[in-house]
C-alpha cells in the first residue's frame, strides 16, 4: 500500500453536535449564557445551530448569539451563517420577532442555519482549496404569511477541510405546521407536514447523490427534522440511501417538549466507513432551561 492509499485509511475522530437554540429564546426568554454552557460542556468539533438568529441595529451594527457560540468554542473555530428569513425579504406583522424589531428600532433581523467548525471551509466540488458553504433551498412558499406553514427551508452544505476525508457537512432544519402536534392536532395536519418533509430530504438526496453518495465521500447530517424515525423521510434516508442513525444510547427519546420522540437527529455515511461511533443527548437543567430543543451529540470514528 503507498503512503496516500495508507493515509487515506486513517480513522480520524469527530465530535458532533446539532442544536435548535431558538426555542429558548422565543419561548423562554431564556440567556443566551445557558446556551453557551451546553456549548461549552459538549465542546463539539462541529456543532450544526438551527434558528440562529441575529439583528441589526440602527447604527448599523450587527448583533448575533451565533458569535459567542462561535467564541465558546475558541479562537481557532470558524463559522458560517445563513439566513432563511429575514424582515427585508419576509417582514409580516404576524411573526411576532419582526413585529418587535420595528419598535427596537432593528433595520434587520435575520434567522437561519449556522455551522461551527474547528477547521476551515473547503470547496464543495474542490476539497484541497479553501471555500465557502452553500445555503441550499428545500422549500419556497409563493408568499410568507408571519407563521411557520409558509416559513421557507433550507440545507446548509459544507465541506471541512481535514485532509485526507475533507467530509461534507449538512445542516437542515425542515419544515413543520401549525397544528401537527401538540394539544390542538388540526385533522390532516400531521400527514400534510409529514409530506413536506419528504420532499424536503428527496430535494437534498437529488443535490447529494451522484456527486457526494455515489462517491462513497463521508457525509454527516445534522438538524432539526421534526421527523421522528418512522417518519417517511427518515425511512428514506436509511432504507434508501444508505445513511445510518447515530442512535443515541443515554435512553433518551424525545428531544423536543412537545413531542415523545427524537426529532433531531445525526446521520453518518457511509457505513462502511464508519469505525465506531456513541451518541447521546444532552439531558443537563441547563440545556432544559436553554431551549425547547435539547441537542444531540455523536463521537465517530471514520476511516
Amino acid at each position: 500500500m503507498d503512503d496516500k492509499a495508507a493515509q487515506s485509511k486513517q480513522p480520524l475522530s469527530y465530535r458532533l453536535m446539532t442544536y435548535n437554540i431558538g426555542g429558548g429564546r422565543k419561548q423562554y426568554t431564556s440567556e443566551t449564557s445557558l446556551i453557551l454552557q451546553v456549548v461549552r460542556t459538549v465542546s463539539p468539533d462541529i456543532v450544526v445551530i438551527q434558528e440562529a438568529a441575529r439583528f441589526l441595529d440602527v447604527e448599523g451594527r450587527w448583533h448575533s448569539d451565533l458569535d459567542e457560540v462561535f467564541d465558546a468554542l475558541g479562537g481557532d473555530a470558524r463559522h458560517v451563517f445563513t439566513p432563511t428569513l429575514s424582515m427585508r425579504e419576509h417582514m409580516h406583522p404576524r411573526n411576532k420577532t419582526m413585529a418587535n424589531a420595528v419598535f427596537d428600532d432593528h433595520q434587520d433581523w435575520q434567522q437561519g442555519n449556522a455551522i461551527v467548525s474547528r477547521w476551515p471551509f473547503h470547496r464543495p466540488g474542490n476539497p484541497g482549496r479553501p471555500g465557502a458553504p452553500l445555503s441550499v433551498p428545500l422549500r419556497r412558499s409563493p408568499v410568507y404569511e408571519g407563521s411557520r406553514d409558509t416559513e421557507p427551508r433550507a440545507a446548509l452544505l459544507a465541506r471541512i477541510g481535514r485532509a485526507p476525508q475533507f467530509p461534507i457537512v449538512v445542516g437542515v432544519h425542515l419544515s413543520t405546521l401549525v397544528g401537527e402536534r401538540g394539544k390542538d392536532i388540526i385533522p390532516g395536519k400531521p400527514e400534510q407536514a409529514a409530506g413536506l418533509r419528504e420532499e424536503e430530504t428527496q430535494l437534498l438526496l437529488d443535490l447529494l447523490r451522484s456527486r457526494v453518495l455515489d462517491q462513497n465521500e463521508v457525509v454527516f447530517l445534522l438538524g432539526d427534522f421534526n421527523a421522528t424515525i418512522n417518519e417517511p423521510s427518515i425511512k428514506h434516508l436509511l432504507d434508501v440511501a444508505g445513511f445510518m442513525l447515530a442512535t443515541p444510547m443515554n435512553g433518551i427519546v424525545s428531544t423536543h417538549s412537545e413531542v415523545k420522540d427524537a426529532i433531531d437527529h445525526i446521520f453518518l455515511f457511509p457505513s462502511g466507513r464508519v469505525v465506531e461511533y456513541q451518541s447521546f443527548v444532552v439531558d443537563t437543567e441547563a440545556a432544559h432551561r436553554a431551549s425547547d430543543h435539547l441537542p444531540v451529540v455523536t463521537d465517530v470514528v471514520v476511516c
